[in-house]
């Protein structure tokens, strides 16, 4: 994927995140009706970008393929929850989304990710933060399957803060690598060439 395209991409969805949780925290009523829709595109849309790199070889290729499918599949569900529980009642369908959302958690947390030339595995506190918030808003589904909590929407906040907050710095963290590879690359070239 073009540096470019990866870097704003990842802002994207982490201006979006932020501004989810900041919503959550200050309008919280106004806020709720659109919660579960907005999971489920951030899922579908982490699950794809997800799938692009494991099939790319620009992740971890088995944990970003796991990780892939498993968002979109919780994407889909939760985008098409009103339409499935028509056929499956509502607190197993969202004790099933906080199963996905858990496996998630622990795939972020502990899967690692390909970085450099090299392409090795390397564990990131940041991945490792999301994944914990992640596991823990799963099992608050599991648990609590109609997820009606404020103690439930405050984590939501924090999840969606902290993922955006995670999101951003990494697209910041990507262009400055993709800039200094440019400039390294300019400085390797011969004189005349520059």
């Amino acid at each position: 994927m073009n540096k470019r395209v990866a870097f704003t991409i990842i802002l994207i969805r982490g201006v979006l995140a932020v501004s989810l949780g900041v919503v959550l925290l200050f309008q919280p009523d106004k806020t709720r009706p659109i919660l579960a829709n907005f999971m489920g595109m951030f899922w579908l849309a982490s699950g794809v970008i997800s799938l692009r790199w494991g099939a790319s070889g620009e992740r971890a290729r088995g944990g970003a393929l796991l990780a892939g499918a498993i968002g979109v599949l919780a994407g889909l569900a939760m985008l098409t929850r009103n339409v499935m529980t028509a056929w499956i009642a509502q607190d197993i369908l969202l004790s099933l989304l906080g199963v996905t959302m858990l496996l998630t958690g622990i795939l972020h947390a502990f899967g690692g990710f390909r970085t450099g030339e090299g392409s090795y595995r390397r564990w990131s506190l940041t991945s490792f933060l999301l994944g914990l918030f992640e596991m823990v808003l799963g099992v608050m589904l599991i648990v609590e399957p109609m997820g009606r909590s404020q103690f439930f929407y405050l984590a939501a906040a924090a999840w969606a803060l902290l993922g955006g907050l995670i999101l951003i710095t990494d697209a910041l963290r990507l262009r400055r690598l993709s800039r200094q590879a440019i400039q390294d690359e300019r400085v390797g070239q011969p004189a005349e060439t520059q």
